[in-house]
Order: structure tokens, then sequence, then C-alpha cells
């Protein structure tokens, strides 16, 4: 009897699961906001008094605010690099993908438009993402996310860990 529930208990939640990953079918266009929230592995490279060079991978979770959408539940991945005077960034590139639930992608490019400072001193840097294309249904896809994203205090030594809020815009074929 006990083996039963087990076995009813794993098949319900397994059912479950399968079903919480397939997300509702996007409408053609579309806009919504949401935030990302991440870690960034960093990698320094001094280059005199008040420059650096920086390498980085960011790991993170996106959510829509009204729960569903092109970014809600995604997990984000970005690469990226810059070269800093004083805490203001010179050059910049970040490139990312993010991963919906049913396995669909969709890829961005960032670029700054204004900082305040590095992430890893609390700084906040604002820009415009553009996305460059996606797999499966998101094939074709275009579109622009504007994004505020804010530094918080490291929750360990050489990390960087930031809150992005954006609005997305986006179209598909």
């Amino acid at each position: 009897m006990i083996r039963r529930i087990v076995v009813l208990a794993v098949a319900l939640v397994s059912g479950l699961a399968m079903a919480a990953e397939e997300p509702a079918p996007l409408p053609k266009e579309g806009s919504g906001t949401g935030v990302t929230i991440g870690s960034v592995a960093l990698k320094v490279l001094p280059l005199g008094k008040d420059r650096v060079q920086m390498a980085w991978e960011f790991l993170g979770a996106g959510v829509a605010d009204d729960g569903k959408g092109l970014s809600h539940n995604t997990s984000v991945r970005c690469v990226g690099g810059g070269h800093y005077a004083s805490g203001v960034p010179e050059t910049y590139t970040n490139s990312c993908v993010a991963t919906r639930p049913d396995g669909d992608q969709y890829f961005v490019t960032e670029k700054v438009t204004s900082s305040t400072g590095l992430a890893s001193k609390g700084g906040i840097t604002q820009g415009t993402s553009v996305i460059t294309g996606g797999t499966g249904k998101l094939a074709g896809i275009t579109g622009t996310i504007e994004w505020t994203r804010y530094g918080v205090r490291p929750a360990l030594e050489g990390t960087v860990q930031t809150v992005t809020r954006g609005k997305v815009t986006y179209k598909l074929p």
C-alpha cells in the first residue's frame, strides 16, 4: 500500500513538473517588465591607478512582473568584458542567452548608456539590449530591453551580485 502511494505521489509530482515546463504561447508581439537576479564570476586585471580590464560570466534567473511573457522563468547566462576608467566603462561588451522553461532560447547583446560606477562597488548602470534571434518557437525574434542594473554587496569575495530591472519589447516573425 505504501509503495502504491509513493508511486502515485512521484507520478503526480512528475506530471506537475512537466506541465509547469511548457510556458503559455507568446503573442506575435508583446512587451512587459521584469527582473533578473544573479551572480557574476569576475576577473579584474588592474591597468594602473584608475584603470581596470574586467572579464565576467553572469548566471542568473529572470521573472516577469505579470508572471507570464517572454522573460518569465528564464535562466540567463552572459559573458562579457569591459575597460573601466575611474569605475566608468570606456568599453563594454556583454552577450547573453536566456533559456525559457520549454528550452527555447533568445539571444541578447547589451550596450551601457550610463553608469555611476562598478557594480562590485554598488554602482548603478543603465543600458539597452538588442534581442538578436532565438531558437525553436523564438526563431527570428527581434526586440529591445531597456534596463537598469544595481550592484549589491557581494555574498562572496571575488563575485558580484546584481539585480536588473528591465522593460522588454519583442516581435516574432
